[in-house]
């Protein structure tokens, strides 16, 4: 696969066109395929031609895809996939046509590629929403088996370095200041995963956790219940407590960092801070968190803890009202609510991730079923007996310029087995992620 990789900056400029250019099927489930015979078969000729034809693998790929033939669809999309790895529209295809197959950590490790795709790809957006929908699904069932085998569970799968952070309770009345408890959280997760020796559990799983006990909105925390989310969780350390704002411009907070292997459960530790300096509270909850534990910081990853990802209040408080719609299933309110933090401070990254991952998940998320409507209106119907030549012919244009642009490359020999490769296609692949998402 060394010749893909140095490829990389052909196949990029391609990718770029993705978005531009739809040569593949149309999306649609269809009972027959006589409908598609003629382009079946004019597909067939050119596979005959050139069994590396990775346009006419996948257009022929969709086609079964889409009457159902989960089967030679997988064939066909593995191999235009190993002749060419890079393109968003075969890693998508080939996902979607496992997960109708109920192979879904194979769909996952397809998914997952969406981190590599073009920006300007709508691939990305809808391989993305179906790595985290399928990223909820799991966890949420990992969590309810968690549940129902709870008396079975061990104290000893608490591990002293895993730590949980649940989000903080408001105890104020001004409800414009609620969603900052799932900020504020989120951000002591960010800061404390920063720290090798640590290993921060995923919002997603807390998150569902609280969800499936019914307790996202009750005072769930005392030193009877605390072990019992340890265990659940696999934590070692759990992070809780309250917060409010006294009056326009003063945030308390009342932090509980439990040691449950230890049993150790100290009162909570108070902090006040002006509103507008909320993140100085965040990195002294940090620190002391840290110190706790006995660990020592290096100067590096101090001053990352440091950092601060926005000075701009209303751009926090955009952000995690996305959370909390984000928490609740809005994903389409979520995305908004992250938009306006960008516009409000454009250098908030953590927003800007949020704000993409939300918007895939409104696209392509909730069931396989339901995507296929995002799908059409990114793959535009292609009549079975459309002319392709013109289609043809900008991709090869197309195909010439990624060619050009690669041009100080000179391959060796191509000793590749595009038959071999395509059997083995999946083994290449990195490992299925472990469930976390939300987001």
């Amino acid at each position: 696969m060394n010749k893909i990789r140095k490829l990389f900056l052909s196949f990029g400029l391609m990718g770029l066109f993705n978005c531009f250019v739809l040569s593949c099927a149309s999306v649609r489930f269809v009972d027959d395929v006589s409908a598609d015979e003629s382009r079946i078969r004019a597909l067939m000729e050119k596979i005959k031609a050139d069994p590396a034809n990775a346009q006419a693998l996948c257009d022929l790929g969709v086609i079964y895809f889409q009457t159902r033939n989960y089967t030679a669809a997988e064939e066909y999309l593995t191999k235009a996939f190993v002749e060419k790895p890079l393109d968003p529209k075969t890693a998508f295809y080939l996902g979607m046509t496992l997960e109708f197959q109920d192979k879904i950590q194979l769909a996952l490790r397809f998914y997952e590629r969406h981190k590599d795709a073009p920006r300007l790809s709508p691939y990305r957006r809808l391989m993305a929403g179906r790595y985290y929908q399928l990223t909820f699904d799991l966890t949420r069932q990992e969590i309810r088996e968690l549940l129902q085998q709870e008396q079975q569970l061990s104290e000893a799968r608490m591990s002293p370095q895993a730590v949980a952070v649940f989000p903080l309770r408001y105890l104020g009345q001004d409800q414009k200041f609620a969603p900052l408890g799932k900020g504020l959280s989120e951000m002591l997760i960010t800061d404390l995963g920063k720290v090798s020796q640590l290993k921060l559990l995923e919002r997603i799983r807390l998150q569902t956790l609280l969800d499936e006990m019914a307790l996202a909105k009750a005072d769930f925390f005392d030193q009877s219940t605390a072990p019992r989310f340890g265990k659940l969780l696999g934590a070692g350390r759990i992070i809780a407590g309250t917060y409010n704002v006294i009056g326009e411009d003063q945030l308390q907070a009342d932090v509980l960092s439990w040691d449950i292997v230890n049993r150790n459960f100290p009162a909570a530790a108070t902090g006040s801070e002006a509103l507008q300096n909320l993140f100085r509270l965040e990195k002294t909850i940090v620190f002391n968190v840290i110190a706790d534990m006995g660990i020592e910081l290096t100067p590096e990853v101090r001053e990352k803890i440091q950092f601060i990802p926005t000075q701009n209040l209303q751009a926090f408080l955009a952000y995690c009202r996305g959370l909390e719609k984000e928490d609740a299933g809005d994903f389409k309110a979520a995305a908004g609510f992250y938009q306006q933090a960008i516009q409000l401070d454009p250098n908030f990254g953590l927003a800007g991730s949020k704000a993409e991952a939300a918007q895939s998940l409104s696209e392509a998320g909730g069931s396989k079923e339901n995507v296929m409507v995002a799908v059409q209106t990114v793959d535009p119907p292609i009549t079975s007996d459309a002319p392709t030549s013109q289609t043809d012919l900008v991709v090869e244009r197309l195909q010439n310029l990624g060619a050009n642009a690669g041009s100080n490359f000179v391959p060796g020999q191509d000793n590749r087995k595009p038959a071999e490769e395509a059997t083995n296609a999946y083994g290449d692949l990195p490992k299925p992620p472990a469930p976390p998402p939300r987001l």
